[in-house]
């Protein structure tokens, strides 16, 4: 059993090591491939139709909370993707840009008047919306707007 493992781990198999052929890394930015979802039982109480523009920013961990972005806070990069979330649910998808391996939250409003995030849209609640990164993946990260914003 020692022998195998040391076969292995002398063999190249291991990321970063040069076998010969084409570096293997394992250690590069993944990606988040993001869907959007909202609170079926908001839909009723809604003045508008859930229809509307998602806008948000990713924040990396530390520079968010349960509460939402710390004071003086810089989003990684914005969100603006159309949607039509009248059953819920939706199939449209944003792409993140690459991201070091972490944890993000992915943070905004479904603004459903065009005026950006006021009273009765669609709002993330930070700790439905933290999501982690992997290295050299694109991961599946659904958002998800469970209240309306009271402001």
């Amino acid at each position: 059993m020692l022998g195998t493992l040391l076969f292995i781990a002398l063999s190249g198999c291991a990321a970063g090591v040069d076998t010969g052929n084409d570096e293997v890394t394992l250690d590069g930015p993944g990606t988040l491939l993001v869907s959007f979802s909202m609170e079926e039982d908001l839909i009723p109480s809604m003045e508008e139709e859930p229809v509307g523009e998602f806008l948000g920013s990713i924040f990396a961990e530390d520079d968010a909370s349960a509460i939402g972005p710390a004071d003086g806070a810089e989003a990684l990069e914005g969100l603006a993707v159309s949607m039509d979330l009248s059953s819920g649910t939706t199939t449209e998808t944003y792409t993140t840009g690459p991201l070091e391996p972490g944890i993000y939250w992915i943070l905004g409003c479904l603004d459903v008047d065009g005026n950006d995030c006021e009273a009765a849209d669609p709002i993330t609640v930070p700790n439905e919306n933290k999501f982690q990164v992997e290295a050299d993946t694109e991961v599946s990260a659904a958002v998800f707007m469970s209240m309306l914003n009271p402001s």
